[in-house]
């Protein structure tokens, strides 16, 4: 073999190897291109990175395909320094037992080094016969080039080593830790409205049916206005009846008065006939303070706090039902539906902040008066316990006073607890409800 075939095949390797753009096509030029320096019938390219990189007569790789599976097993095998001749006597007797299936009895691994002499991967020239020493010089001089190359066209390192980035994994995870163990206040969010903190309940005086409404809901009145009135049909026909009753009575009184001069029966029967008219006259002023009590009247000026009154008109009530209540728009507080599932720990005190449907952004900040120790059920008929709060007094100065009845949710604070907790409290709670420990 003359000396300028093999060094213009170099040089043609050489500007092959320079052009190749990225790793890919340069593994492709190793073991499909080498082939002009040295002929052989299969080449493998594996790569210290990443496995087989390349396999000669094939564009792509099938990841799942058996030969790479055998590959795979081989390096694992021989180990990624290997160098020199290599046959299936080096390999245990299952991977030995199918190199002639996939390969040529004599296979020659060469190894790619970078400039410092790092390894970076292995070529496996494999052909029917031993190699020579002159394919062996030349392949090794071809090697010696591929080496820098691949690691010119090797991806940019990331930012911080392995090692660092190890580390970085490792200050991670104990921040991660450390946040988890930051103590933070359990809160849980329930719907409030804006009540009246004492207002005065007017229930029905006695039993009957409401005739007329005086009122409109958030009217202004003051102390003796009327609120509203019971029919007094059969009152007033009591009344009469009871005049009737009265009077008769007293004329009976009379004529004995009269006749007890000179019949003594007659005079035994006054005191019966004074207790008579007594007693007549004592349900005639019963009657007169059931006409009275028929009209209720406010005892103290402020809104009128009710529903709508088309619905209290003709509506049958009995004995201390509430139809309305009068309010001073100026003693406000809120009122909480805390949920059953939603409740946590809560002392007298505990700071609580409602956020207004009209007023999102500007929250109302609050005390805990107190908390119901029994659920009972909403006007949604859902059970819930239920909660006062005190509004501060200088949120009342910096804000606007809330009007009687706006809605919004209230968040309430607990005691402090484990992120971690605050973060699977409710999880754990379903988990326990599900498995039922």
């Amino acid at each position: 073999m003359s000396a300028s075939p093999p060094l213009a095949t170099l040089l043609s390797l050489e500007e092959y190897t320079r052009t190749a753009r990225t790793q890919t096509e340069l593994a492709f030029v190793m073991v499909n291109d080498t082939h002009a320096l040295a002929p052989y019938r299969q080449a493998i390219f594996y790569s210290a990175a990443r496995g087989v990189e390349a396999v000669s007569g094939v564009s792509s790789l099938e990841p799942e395909a058996p030969f790479l599976h055998w590959l795979k097993q081989v390096f694992r095998v021989l180990g990624p320094d290997i160098s020199g001749e290599i046959g299936p006597e080096d390999l245990p007797v299952r991977e030995a037992s199918d190199w002639a299936e996939w390969l040529p009895p004599y296979a020659w691994a060469a190894p790619v080094s970078s400039r410092n002499g790092e390894r970076l991967g292995t070529l496996v020239f494999a052909t029917d016969q031993p190699w020579g020493d002159a394919e062996k010089t030349l392949v090794s001089r071809a090697t010696a080039m591929y080496g820098p190359a691949w690691e010119d066209r090797t991806p940019p390192a990331p930012l911080f080593g392995k090692r660092l980035l190890r580390w970085r994994r490792l200050l991670l995870g104990a921040a991660l830790t450390l946040v988890m163990v930051l103590p933070v206040r359990l809160s849980v969010l329930a719907p409030a409205e804006i009540v009246p903190s004492n207002p005065a309940v007017i229930r029905a005086p006695m039993e009957g049916v409401i005739e007329t409404i005086a009122v409109s809901p958030n009217q202004v009145i003051v102390a003796d206005d009327i609120l509203f009135t019971l029919d007094r049909t059969s009152i007033i026909g009591h009344l009469a009846v009871a005049d009737k009753a009265l009077a008769t009575a007293r004329a009976e009184l009379d004529k004995a008065t009269q006749q007890s001069f000179s019949d003594r029966k007659a005079k035994a029967n006054i005191k019966v006939l004074r207790a008579r008219v007594a007693e007549k006259h004592a349900e005639r002023a019963q009657l007169n303070e059931r006409m009275i009590r028929a009209r209720a009247m406010s005892p103290r000026s402020g809104v009128v706090v009710m529903d709508d009154p088309s619905e209290w008109i003709g509506r049958p009530v009995s004995v201390g039902e509430k139809v309305l209540a009068v309010a001073d728009p100026a003693e406000v507080e809120v009122e909480v539906w805390l949920a059953p599932d939603d409740l946590i720990e809560l002392k007298s005190g505990a700071p609580v902040t409602v956020f207004l449907n009209t007023a999102p952004l500007t929250p109302i900040s609050a005390k805990l008066s107190y908390i119901a120790y029994e659920a009972t059920r909403q006007p949604d008929n859902l059970l819930a316990h239920r909660v006062r709060a005190a509004i501060n007094k200088d949120d009342l100065v910096k804000h606007a006073l809330p009007r009687i009845g706006l809605k919004g949710t209230a968040r309430l604070d607990g005691e402090r607890v484990l992120l971690i907790y605050w973060l699977l409290r409710r999880p754990l709670g379903i988990t326990r409800q599900w498995l039922g420990w």
